[in-house]
Formats: C-alpha cells, structure tokens, sequence
C-alpha cells in the first residue's frame, strides 16, 4: 500500500520526524516499509500490511499506529454538524437486505442537487499520489474515503434505479451486469449482487455496473456503505476475475461500527466539492449491532511468553494507547476490543500486541539457543518405513483433498454421510470415508494425460460415519491403487507387514465388498483382525469415473500397522552359500485358495525351504473342468554348505507328496 505522508499529518503531527526514521518504526510496529520516494511535494511509503490488518490499509489506520506508538495525539475527521433537509432519506428511497448473513449491515444516504465536475486540485493530488486516477468530484470523494478510512464506498445516480430503491440479494440465474470497466459478467447464485426494483446495478463488494453511475448529468446520487462477507466477496471477485480496491479490502474485513462514520465523511466531501444537499437521516440495516468482545490479558503469563520483564503498568499504558480501554485487576487486564481490530481475539493477540509496541528489539537473544533434540515418535517410524516401502515397491505418493460428492461414498457402500454445510460447499461436500474415490479421481487424471502405469498411494485421515448424532470415526487409512495386477498389491502388502510388523501374520479372505468387483474382493486380516480390503474395482465403479482399463485397489488401516510394529529390526546375516530354486506346477480344485497351499508347502518343507512363491495360475484344456494348475516356487538353501540336487529333490518329493495327501494336488503333465 501507498501511504502519503502529507495525508498522514492530518491526523497525526510526524512534521518533525526524518522519512527514514518514519520508515523503520513502521516496520518496527510489522508495517514493513519496503521503500520511502521523495517526490516534489510529498513523500510516499510503500508498506507491506499483512491480511489481518485490515485496518491499516488506510491513512487513519497507519497514523493509529503511529500515535499509539509513538504516543502522539490522534485527530480524526470531524463528520458532525452536517447540514440536512427534508425530506429524509427513508422517503427518498428503501433499502432490502435479502441475505444479511453476506451483508451484515448496509447503509445509504441521499445527497440531491449535486453538480459532477472535476474535483479540486488538492483531492486530485492526494489521489494521484497513492496511485489513483481523477475521475469526477463524487467518485473520487468516495475512493478518498477508501483510501483515509479504508472503507470502500459506491456511488449510484439515484435517479437510474428503479423505483429508487436498493435490493441486497443473491443473483439470479442468468442475470448478467456490466461492470463500469466494461467487463460483461454472468452471475451466478453464490454471488451476492446490489439491485435495484428489476435488475443487479453493482456486485456487492467488488464494482458497480455501468448503467447506474455516476455521470455529467447526475443530480440525485445515493452514497452506498456496507459491510460485506469477506469469502464471498473473495470467491465472486476469482470468478468474474474482476478485482478492484473495494474488493480487496471486503476480501479482508471492514470495521462493522465504522460504516456510517466513513459515509458521512463522504457526505461532507461531495458536499465542500460538488454542493448539493444531504437528505435527513440514514437508511441502515444492520442484522446485528457491533458489541464488543472482551479478552482478558495475564501479565505473568505476558512476560513469560516474551520473555522480557514489561511491568503491569507498562502493559496496561500499551493497551490503551491502542484504544482497547483496559481495565487492570490483580495481575489481569481484561479489554475491550475496538470494531476495527477483529484481529484481537485471545490472550496471545495482547501479548503480541504488548510485544510490537514495545519493541520487538527489546526481546534479548541469546548467543546460544537450547534445543533438545528427540528422536522420531512411533507413528513417525512407521510412516517413516512404509513410505520407503511403497516407494521401493514402485508406487508415487499422491495427496489429494478430504471431499468427495455424495455419490461417490454411495458407491463405496456408506449409506451415512458426514456433510459440511451446504452453504459453505455445495459440491464435494462429504467428507471422503476412504481414500479410494480421490485415488481413482488421480487414476483418471493420468489416463487422461496418456499415462498408462499407474500406481498411487496415499496415507491420510478418512472419516466414515459412526451413527447419527455421532462424530465419524475418524481414522488413518493407507490406500493404494493399480492399473496391474492385484496380485502386485498383495505383495506390496506382504512386504509393508514385513518391514513394519515381521511378527504379523497378514492373510486375505474372500470377501464381498461393494467398491470391489464380485469374485475379486477379499478381506486384509493381521493376524485375527480385519484391517483393509483388497481386490479389482468393480466395472459400474469403473464406469463412474470413466476409467477404461482395470484397476487393482487395497487398503489397511495405519494404526492396525502402528499397534504391531517391532521397533528393533532383527539381524540375520547375508547367506554364504547360494540358492536353489525349483518350480511345481500342481493341479488342484478350482475354489482351493493359494494361501492352503503355502501352508501344506511349509508344513511339508524342513530347514532346508527358505521361501515358498506363488508364481501363476493356468485354466485351460490341459487342466480338467473344476480344476486350475497352480506354479508354485520354492526357494531351497543351507547355511553352512552348498545344497546337492539329491537333497533338493527329496525335499520336492515331500512337498508334493504332501500336496497330494492334503490337497489332492497332483503335478501337472
């Protein structure tokens, strides 16, 4: 923001202070000066003022800094005493908030008889100077309000309104509006316009429209104070991509009590600079008036947070040069927070206060600064060791957002859902019960852009709902997904519960789960719990997020992993001699699952079988109906000598002999 210090010494006398001087309390109070430019007749601060400080994103603003912080007066400007006439402005025209929770008060005032010229050289030097451009003695009073007061202000011509009356509403579908820039905006719904009897004549908060200002020809003119909701304000001016001073400063909040007050300041303006005569009165809707909160300020609990000994005294003087009107009771000082400093609202906002005036470079520093360093947290151990795992194993981390739409946790059979507010989001508006719906989202977002494989996992909070009334149970899920095989994601699986959880022993049940195809679905247990799901996405799931190839999906629950997790890695050292790998194929019954035939494996096996591997599964006419060829590896090796192929084959012997005892396995042909 442009400051001028010419316009400040209205306010607050710093004649006598060096520009550079000005500069660096600025910066000192968090109004960093970026850089001071020394012009024929003025001098211009370029400031940086933070979001939460919207106050200070006008003159008055900074010279209230100033004053308090440097302990000068403060002068205001006087708005009392205006002279009016009948009749008052309720009979001039009528004013209809629809929807007070995006306009929480609105204000207007008739000035008649006006004479649009140019404005007076000292008005356009001031603005001019900030860098705005002269436009006509009544709108450029109301961008000086804006930029003294930092309360933006519209002007309409009274006599284009029709029925001379101002609507506050959401617009309607279709409406469209010409903004006084000429941008053609189509409105929508969520967007809150200024109407009048039949059409939009401004978007609330961010430009007026074309056909409604002010002109050579006006005489009449309603001058337009209100307050906006800052996210809608924010929303409607990224829609429209219409930005403008008035939008910026409704994006960050106006002073609820200070509407009025910067009216009639403009009234006085309009009136010193194209004469007219102000109606009586004013039309204010208000939904709520400004009461202001209390918060309450330990001074013990001040000092030990700064760590600098500010006494009681010193504390209190500081909060009432701020305006906060303290009153101090045994180590507590309670205030009572001024409608333009909507910042303020705990006991760390005082002290920061209590800081900034201060003087931050009355906080010691230390040569040496004590940190006790402490090493990861369980949780941070485990995460720590899946994501090694899942990016050893080929798979890209993806973080997506916490919404899904309704219809998708339909899909993923939660007939419950956890809503936001449908004020707040209209869409995507659940929040996610697992993360599969935002991975598959991710999936299609690659297809699109031609990219074949895919693997993505995710570790993040999902929320399925716990009951009515009840908060969801909220927990952390590690899902993946795959355009392979599901049998790549089991192995993924295995290798997790090794790294995490060695003493685990993870298994998959056949099981119907509704996101998951029928017949390719199946349970995750560790040990005796059910802790994920595994299996191919279902075609009509497929279909919904038009994803055309196969896709494989898992997921488990992180804390079933946390609660097994072995923190010291046992040691087992690298094998002298090397392995001997034989492959079976065996034909067994078709409903037979791998996991009976891993277990009849190394039931047979003795010390000599180190690993048994599933490897492929053959249906066809070399294998009778109702059966299947299942290839099996196994892994044979010795510790302390070479394996001879005689005693490879006697250990295959007993594995198949056991097979066919067990099973009725027998090799195929």
């Amino acid at each position: 923001m442009i400051v001028s210090l010419n316009w400040l010494t209205d306010y607050v006398d710093v004649s006598t202070m060096p520009a550079e001087e000005l500069g660096e309390l600025l910066t000192g109070i968090g109004l960093c000066c970026d850089g001071i430019e020394q012009t024929d007749s003025d001098v211009l601060f370029d400031l940086d003022v933070t979001s939460n400080r919207p106050d200070c994103l006008g003159h008055i603003g900074i010279a209230r800094e100033i004053a308090a912080t440097a302990g000068l007066p403060l002068r205001l400007p006087d708005v009392t005493g205006l002279r009016t006439t009948r009749p008052p402005a309720g009979e001039l025209t009528d004013v209809q908030v629809l929807d007070p929770d995006l306009c929480p008060r609105y204000t207007a005032r008739v000035i008649r008889g006006v004479k649009v010229g140019a404005s007076p050289g000292w008005l356009i030097e001031r603005l001019e100077a900030v860098g705005l451009r002269s436009i006509n003695n009544i709108v450029d009073a109301t961008n000086y309000v804006l930029l003294d007061c930092a309360q933006p202000l519209h002007a309409f011509d009274l006599q284009l309104l029709t029925e001379r009356r101002i609507v506050v509403r959401r617009a309607r579908a279709g409406e469209e509006i010409v903004s006084i820039d000429g941008t053609r905006c189509a409105l929508t719904a969520e967007m809150l316009v200024i109407a009048d009897a039949s059409r939009p004549v401004a978007v609330a908060g961010i430009m007026g429209g074309a056909d409604s200002e002010i002109h050579e020809g006006t005489a009449d003119v309603l001058i337009e104070s209100a307050q906006f909701d800052p996210l809608t304000t924010r929303r409607t001016a990224r829609a429209l991509s219409l930005m403008s001073e008035s939008s910026y400063r409704f994006e960050r909040g106006v002073d609820p009590a200070g509407v009025d007050a910067a009216s009639l300041w403009a009234c006085r303006l309009i009136l010193e600079t194209a004469g007219g005569q102000l109606a009586e009165g004013v039309v204010d809707v208000w939904a709520e008036p400004y009461t202001p909160p209390r918060v309450t300020l330990r001074t013990d609990r001040c000092r030990a947070l700064l760590g600098v000994d500010v006494d009681d005294a010193t504390q209190a003087a500081i909060l009432e040069r701020l305006g906060l009107a303290p009153e101090t009771t045994g180590g507590r000082v309670t205030c009572s927070i001024p409608s333009w400093r909507g910042d303020l609202r705990r006991e760390a906002d005082l002290i920061e206060e209590v800081a900034r005036l201060h003087g931050y470079h009355q906080v010691p520093v230390r040569e040496r600064v004590a940190h006790r360093v402490e090493g990861l947290t369980a949780v941070e151990r485990v995460r720590a060791q899946a994501h090694r795992v899942l990016s050893a194993a080929g798979l890209d981390e993806a973080v997506t957002y916490s919404f899904v739409d309704d219809e998708e946790a339909g899909l993923f059979g939660f007939e419950e859902r956890v809503r936001v507010d449908a004020t707040v989001r209209r869409t995507n508006n659940v929040l996610r019960p697992t993360l599969l719906p935002s991975l598959l989202r991710a999936v299609k977002v690659n297809q699109d852009a031609g990219n074949d494989d895919v693997r993505l996992y995710e570790m993040a909070a999902v929320f399925p709902p716990a009951g009515a009334g009840k908060l969801p149970e909220e927990y952390t899920q590690l899902a993946m997904v795959s355009d392979g095989d599901v049998r790549d994601l089991r192995g993924v699986l295995e290798a997790l519960a090794e790294a995490v959880a060695p003493d685990a022993a993870l298994t998959v049940a056949p099981a119907a789960a509704p996101p998951l195809a029928e017949g390719a679905a199946g349970e995750v247990h560790l040990d005796d719990e059910r802790v994920g799901l595994i299996g191919m996405i279902a075609p009509r799931v497929l279909d919904h997020y038009g994803l055309t190839r196969p896709v494989a999906a898992a997921t488990i629950r992180f804390d079933a992993l946390l609660a097994r997790e072995r923190p010291v890695a046992g040691y087992r050292p690298l094998p002298k001699f090397p392995a001997v790998d034989r492959d079976l194929s065996v034909v067994v019954d078709e409903d037979l699952a791998w996991a009976r035939i891993a277990e009849a494996v190394r039931d047979a096996g003795d010390h000599r079988l180190e690993n048994v591997r599933y490897v492929d599964t053959y249906r066809g006419r070399q294998v009778a109906r109702g059966k299947k060829s299942v290839t099996l590896s196994l892994t044979c090796r010795l510790p302390d000598r070479t394996l001879r192929s005689e005693d490879v084959d006697e250990l295959v012997g007993r594995v198949v002999e056991a097979l066919a005892d067990r099973l009725d396995a027998s090799l195929r042909e």
